[in-house]
């Protein structure tokens, strides 16, 4: 029989009756919901004569009654065999895909001894059907509501319509230009989220550093990139993306595998006034098994991680040079500003690198020392990174006369 079946708000317990237990219990007055695109850990637990016994989980993700459509069942595992006080757990994990119809619908678990893999662990699943004579074992229904398809989401961009296995890990703040998000880790996160309403001033020409923070499941591959429609063509286009890199794995959220990165995003010249989409989308990348995501505004295949929209309000070029984004703990001098050759650029974090760029986001030169040869650039207004030493990020514009 099944003791116990933990899954998202559900945790059901049934005791173990000797000779009087049934082979079906009706429990879909007990529900969890679950979100359309999202991935959920799912427990069962209980014991098992000399045999080792299969576990199988359907779900009508399309509500037509039944369960056998392809994507609606989910091998468990095998329980060993144990007696009831001493019953074991598995664990597995169940995808709910982005196209599953919104509203409630039946999960079935069953549970069924399989004599063969008493002598052979590797035996194929005892269970084939939902509808299943089970030789000793157990079925129990319960209720799912489906909610948050999003599939189009967020109109008119690209959702997560063409993700095939999806596993999402939270992005949990986005840091740009002086303002910050923050949404928490709780495992019912949406594939994508809507922060259109939190709005970031940008300014034609300049550029500002933003950084991405969130869940790496110790990964060293878990990548972000940010994506702005700056010609409001409503879809990204293959130079409005930004590669922010690695998460670093430096663990910024208490009690989580995390870590975070930072990079650069410059505003063109001829990007269009007004409020633009920023897409920012964090991921997991394998080259053996899934390729790279050079090409990912929109989430597709088999993916992990999140997207996060948000809403840059672009406005005319502004050639001050107090206007730039700038780490605040960060204090750097750059002089002769203006200048008519070199600068130098001074800090007490010490300097790891920069990088200069001309007013249309085109970067011209790098290099890690502290005086910056401009002998040869052309009168004009340049903006300087700066990486510190210890990993910070701000930005400097200067004047070549």
């Amino acid at each position: 029989m099944i003791t116990n079946v933990t899954f998202g708000n559900i945790n059901n317990t049934s005791p173990f009756q000797s000779g009087i237990t049934p082979d079906y219990e009706d429990f879909t007055s007990i529900s969890t919901d679950l979100l359309a695109g999202n991935s959920y850990q799912i427990s069962v637990k209980g014991p098992s004569s000399s045999f080792p016994s299969d576990v199988v989980v359907f779900i009508d993700f399309n509500r037509n009654g039944n369960f056998d459509d392809a994507g609606e069942s989910f091998y468990i595992g095998k329980l060993n065999a144990a007696t009831p006080a001493n019953a074991f757990t598995i664990n597995g994990t169940i995808n709910v895909p982005v196209n599953a119809s919104s509203g409630l619908t039946r999960m079935r678990v069953l549970k069924n001894s399989n004599l063969a893999a008493y002598s052979d662990p590797n035996a194929p699943s005892s269970i084939n059907t939902a509808c299943d004579n089970l030789r000793t074992g157990q079925t129990e229904d319960y209720t799912v509501n489906i909610t948050g398809n999003t599939v189009g989401f967020p109109s008119p961009y690209c959702g997560a319509e063409n993700v095939t296995s999806l596993t999402v890990s939270e992005i949990t703040r986005v840091d740009f230009n002086g303002l910050s998000n923050d949404s928490s880790i709780d495992g019912n996160a949406e594939t994508i989220e809507d922060f259109t309403g939190t709005v970031f001033n940008a300014n034609r020409g300049n550029t500002y550093p933003v950084s991405v923070t969130g869940g790496t499941h110790g990964q060293t591959t878990v990548s972000a990139y940010a994506y702005i429609d700056f010609n409001h063509n409503n879809q990204f286009d293959a130079d409005e993306k930004f590669n922010l890199g690695y998460l670093d794995n430096s663990d910024p959220v208490s009690g989580h595998q995390s870590g975070i990165t930072s990079g650069m995003i410059t505003i063109p010249a001829n990007a269009l006034l007004g409020n633009t989409r920023l897409r920012v989308v964090k991921a997991y990348e394998s080259n053996s098994w899934m390729g790279t995501l050079e090409n990912l505004p929109c989430p597709s295949g088999w993916f992990i991680g999140q997207a996060e929209d948000y809403t840059i309000n672009i406005q005319p070029e502004s050639l001050s040079t107090s206007e730039v984004a700038k780490d605040s703990s960060v204090k750097v001098k750059v002089y002769p500003n203006p200048t008519t050759g070199a600068v130098t650029i001074k800090m007490k974090e010490g300097l790891e690198k920069y990088e200069i760029y001309n007013i249309s986001g085109q970067k011209l030169s790098e290099g890690n020392s502290e005086i910056v040869n401009m002998n040869n650039f052309v009168p004009g207004t340049y903006l300087i990174k700066i990486l510190t030493k210890d990993k910070k990020l701000t930005t400097e514009k200067v004047i070549k006369k």
